[in-house]
């Protein structure tokens, strides 16, 4: 590579940053890495590679960002799964106080022994 400009394939890419193949497609899939989309192509420039490259030195703010997302997501997900569960038995218990009452399904056992027999 002569120049600076040139564009690189994923697979230099990959051989520039010792890289697999395919954490470089992840990265330009999650649009973590510029890249050019040329057609179905897809092509890097060396200069916003290594910029790119510099900016991952200091990526501790956004490695605590991902971080906090993801632990919001867990929540996030708690507070979904007890809504769910509580629309769910208030269902239930609304059918069941529809069809049962408080004598009904008792065993002869029961019955007798609170009437004295």
């Amino acid at each position: 590579m002569n120049n600076s400009n040139n564009l690189m394939t994923i697979q230099e890419v990959a051989n520039y940053l010792k890289l697999k193949k395919k954490n470089i497609y992840s990265k330009v899939e999650k649009k973590e890495i510029p890249f050019y989309r040329i057609g179905k192509l897809i092509r890097f420039k060396k200069d916003d590679v290594d910029h790119w490259l510099e900016s991952c030195r200091s990526n501790k703010e956004v490695e605590e960002r991902k971080h906090k997302t993801k632990t919001n997501r867990k929540y996030s997900s708690f507070i979904h799964n007890n809504h769910i569960d509580k629309i769910t038995r208030k269902i239930i218990d609304g059918e069941t106080t529809k069809y049962y009452h408080n004598n009904h399904g008792k065993s002869d056992l029961i019955k007798a022994q609170e009437k004295g027999e």
